[in-house]
């Protein structure tokens, strides 16, 4: 009988995490594990893709943040379905399901951490509960090496990276010109006033460039407001939230990520299997995917002048791009597929379930 496991989230919208959960979890083998996901709040746009992979989804219906209902609901549903593993995802969900998992008795409360600096970019309150239940909490996942750092004071920490469908995101052609594009939501971290920047000097060389951005964000207006005052304005899509980024990638003549601070960069690794050249910032979530010169090009962070160079070098050498695309794509295949961090999955359910040991 496989083992019967709950992913708790806050909300199913088009964010890193949610569609992570989307591709991952209709991945795993169903002879070891039953999934299920229940989230708090919000429209759920992603619950009908996972409805179509078999996988049962349940709204507890929040009203407002940690409403201590749902954690109560939660507790039932956890009862009812008699779950032996729940599996947490961002800060809010991690304090409600600790709750609900030790008022039902489950067997195994496990809590992924997607993102480095959490607790600096939201609610400080949160960090003394946080800590709390993370040092209580079964065991601990981090999407890379750079957030298992943060995370040293858990019970269990285990580095289980974010994995691509690279039989989705297959190779394909790469154009001789095309815009630069960076998939990733407007806020600080993701670093897009040092793109518009480089963007203004890139003009001068290229003067038919275009920067798609695709994303959302309570930043975006503020960063429209600025293409124009770079005088860019003309030449900068703001595509919005993209449901599927593989039309955008597979035009792309360079993909840039120039993040403050990043978890990993699962767009990046998105594009890398694309066979797409990328330029990324040195911060440690992105330079534990990609190596300068072997399968990418790392530039420092916040460095208008490297990123507007990093960029210049891919589109005036395109044998260089395509060298590096080819490596990027070997590099995910071999490292960060979607399989492998599936099985990687299964086996931390069936050991916190008892049904295997580790080896």
């Amino acid at each position: 009988m496989p083992c019967r496991v709950l992913n708790f989230i806050t909300e199913l919208n088009v964010g890193g995490a949610e569609r992570l959960l989307t591709t991952v979890l209709p991945r795993l083998d169903r002879t070891k594990v039953e999934p299920q996901v229940a989230y708090l709040h919000g429209d759920a746009p992603l619950a009908a893709e996972l409805e179509r992979a078999g996988i049962r989804v349940h709204h507890l219906r929040s009203t407002q943040k940690f409403d201590p209902w749902p954690a109560w609901r939660l507790a039932q549903l956890l009862k009812r379905e008699r779950i032996e593993v729940l599996h947490t995802h961002l800060i809010q969900a991690d304090i409600l399901g600790y709750a609900a998992g030790r008022l039902a008795w489950t067997r195994a409360i496990v809590s992924t951490k997607h993102n480095v600096r959490y607790y600096d970019r939201h609610d400080r309150r949160l960090r003394p509960v946080g800590r709390w239940v993370e040092r209580r909490v079964d065991a601990v996942v981090a999407v890379s090496s750079a957030v298992a750092a943060e995370y040293r004071h858990a019970r269990r920490l285990e580095v289980i990276h974010n994995g691509v469908d690279c039989g989705k995101f297959a190779p394909q052609p790469l154009p001789a010109a095309g815009p630069v594009v960076c998939v990733a939501n407007f806020t600080q971290q993701k670093g897009h006033r040092i793109l518009l920047e480089a963007m203004r000097r890139l003009l001068s060389e290229f003067p038919d460039l275009r920067l798609e951005l695709a994303g959302g964000g309570m930043l975006r207006d503020e960063l429209q407001t600025r293409a124009g005052q770079l005088g860019i304005g003309s030449r900068v899509n703001f595509l919005g939230t993209v449901p599927d980024v593989q039309p955008v990638l597979a035009r792309a003549a360079v993909v840039v990520l120039p993040a403050l601070w990043e978890g990993l960069g699962l767009a990046v690794l998105e594009a890398m299997a694309m066979a797409r050249p990328v330029v990324v910032t040195n911060v440690d979530g992105l330079r534990e995917i990609v190596t300068h010169e072997r399968d990418g090009l790392v530039v420092q962070s916040g460095d208008v002048g490297a990123l507007a160079e990093a960029v210049a070098r891919l589109l005036r050498d395109r044998a260089l791009a395509q060298r590096l695309a080819d490596a990027a794509r070997a590099h995910v295949v071999e490292s960060f597929s979607l399989d492998r961090m599936a099985r990687r999955l299964e086996d931390l359910y069936e050991e916190l379930a008892g049904r295997k040991v580790k080896s």
